[in-house]
């Protein structure tokens, strides 16, 4: 039996955790596969800049500062960086995962970078996803405008239905 795929948002508050009530209300263990996706900034690798010549006739090179040149014996690149952004949101995941999983579901984690709805989108478009459940604050006027909306955007734009839960209590 093919279980239908619900494709859960989360950042790890415990706003978006008040999504999980409703989906075991709704989605029966035995039918669905879960997928945890977590949307993080793009981590970044710490270089130094390169060194430039220490003068016009010389062939010896300096750097810009003394933390340059610390940086440059011991460079962060940004795969480093990314394996372990990637490691730490899958660590603080398994709190989730185990929750659902104690529930009788099948759970996996996913992790991507960007902006969280044009990449939940993207994950919808390239993987086989049934349904997206999350939960929305559904901001209105200069709210929307300054903090914009992720499930808004989300609803906009994805291929697949969307639940949205706005809690009462947030």
């Amino acid at each position: 039996m093919t279980k239908h795929v619900v494709l859960v948002p989360n950042d790890g508050s415990e706003f978006c955790r008040q999504i999980y009530p409703h989906l075991m209300k709704l989605c029966h263990p035995e039918e669905t596969r879960i997928i945890l996706l977590r949307v993080g900034e793009p981590p970044e690798g710490h270089v130094a800049t390169p060194p430039r010549p220490a003068g016009y006739d010389s062939g010896l090179t300096m750097y810009a500062s003394h933390g340059d040149a610390t940086m440059a014996l011991h460079p962060i690149y940004a795969s480093q960086e990314w394996e372990s952004a990637v490691a730490e949101i899958q660590s603080e995941l398994m709190v989730d995962l185990h929750r659902l999983e104690a529930a009788g579901y099948d759970v996996e984690i996913e992790v991507r970078f960007g902006d969280r709805g044009e990449e939940i989108v993207k994950f919808v478009e390239n993987n086989d996803v049934d349904l997206i459940a999350m939960t929305t604050h559904w901001r209105t006027g200069i709210q929307k405008l300054i903090f914009g909306s992720v499930a808004q955007y989300v609803a906009g734009h994805a291929s697949v239905p969307v639940l949205m839960v706005h809690p009462q209590h947030a």
